[in-house]
């Protein structure tokens, strides 16, 4: 009885306040915050409108006012955290980072994306994919990449996409209109083209889910994050690979456990925040997450990348690094066909997400551990900075994959 009168106040309060209570459109005000509504109450839902359904509530884009209504109704409302990519070219000569949340110096010139290089590669197999025995395999592995989109015609990619689509509101086409996700999906699976003259990924044969979560500008909402790695687990994706990166967000750390709960491996950037230690960012800071490092050709942890708090113990906890892959000056695919050469911890966790597709062990539980196993038991090591186990730099270090013949 006392739940009835609630909600016919409730209905009663947000007719009499109707000019707050609008439901979203795209012409909704700038002004408005994307908030996060602890309710599945349909009256609620139906005077704001939704954006994403969630297991504990929805969210909608509010006013300033319609979110002082609700706290006056006693309704609870959390606003939604922005992500980013975690990747920027250098500047000038290469020493200024502008990913990093210190390098405040960097020139203005210095956006994303990068130039793009003539669209035949100098080098059909970038470092890192040599360093990992990449570039064979991935036979019925699905990976989804969560980022700015696809170049859907380019011609190292087209043919391994199996999906493209937006879980957002707002974008005109789930096309790439950055060239993040486009570099980063390369590095995953690019399979040389038709007439195999591009360049190869770490498993060639995986097919690509592209989920555009982030816009132009490689910014995202994490309601939309999280819906899409839920999109990503109910369609198939047996690994989902995030370059991208913020604040704790519980709507992803509860997309994380449903990945986790069905079987899927989940891997994210640590973040570009280095060399401080404790800088990694989440989602890799959650332990249901593959966290990943950055390292440069010479096999050295880059300046930027971020650090967990690893204490060699052998075991991923939360806020620890578990991997470091190449992410220094990494070639790939770029928009419009061609390729160009980026920087960040965006372009180590596709290594990650690669190797995993190419040895795929039947479980997302069992594909971690063996991952672990390789970087742990590698005679050589190239990331083995003395502490046993794990470290705050590289964790287990570079799970490098047997030749595969």
């Amino acid at each position: 009885m006392k739940k009835t009168a609630f909600f016919a106040i409730l209905s009663i309060s947000l007719i009499a306040f109707s000019g707050l209570a609008i439901a979203y459109n795209a012409n909704t005000p700038d002004t408005n915050t994307r908030t996060f509504i602890k309710s599945n109450n349909g009256i609620l839902k139906a005077a704001y409108g939704v954006r994403h359904n969630f297991d504990t509530g929805f969210t909608t884009d509010l006013s300033p006012g319609q979110i002082k209504l609700l706290q006056k109704l006693g309704i609870e409302t959390k606003e939604v955290q922005i992500y980013t990519i975690s990747a920027r070219p250098y500047c000038g000569d290469g020493k200024c980072h502008p990913a990093r949340e210190n390098a405040d110096t960097c020139p203005e010139d210095c956006g994303i994306p990068p130039e793009p290089e003539p669209c035949t590669p100098n080098v059909q197999y970038p470092y890192g994919i040599e360093k990992v025995n990449g570039g064979t395999s991935g036979d019925d592995i699905i990976v989804a990449v969560l980022d700015t989109g696809i170049d859907t015609n380019h011609p190292d990619l087209k043919n391994n996409i199996i999906d493209n689509n937006c879980v957002a509101f707002g974008y005109s086409t789930c096309e790439d209109d950055n060239g993040h996700g486009t570099h980063v999906s390369g590095t995953i699976l690019a399979n040389g083209g038709p007439e195999s003259k591009g360049i190869y990924g770490v498993a060639p044969k995986a097919g690509l889910i592209a989920i555009k979560v982030l816009d132009s500008k490689g910014r995202g909402y994490t309601d939309d994050i999280a819906a899409g790695m839920i999109y990503a687990v109910d369609n198939g994706a047996n690994i989902i690979s995030m370059s991208l990166g913020g604040g704790e967000s519980s709507l992803i750390n509860n997309a994380v456990t449903y990945a986790n709960n069905n079987n899927v491996l989940v891997v994210a950037s640590a973040g570009n925040s280095g060399p401080i230690e404790d800088s990694i960012g989440y989602p890799a800071a959650n332990p249901g997450v593959v966290a990943v490092a950055a390292f440069d050709s010479s096999n050295n942890i880059a300046d930027f990348s971020s650090r967990g708090i690893n204490d060699g113990d052998w075991l991923i906890e939360a806020r620890e690094i578990e991997f470091a892959a190449p992410g220094v000056y990494v070639l790939s695919t770029m928009n419009n066909g061609c390729y160009a050469t980026m920087s960040g911890t965006s372009m180590a966790a596709p290594h990650i997400a690669g190797i995993a597709a190419r040895d795929w062990q039947g479980t997302a539980t069992d594909t971690r551990t063996y991952l672990q196993e390789l970087a742990q038991n590698y005679t050589n090591n190239i990331l083995d900075y003395g502490l046993s186990g794990d470290d705050i730099e590289a964790g287990f270090g570079l799970p490098i994959t047997p030749t595969i013949s």
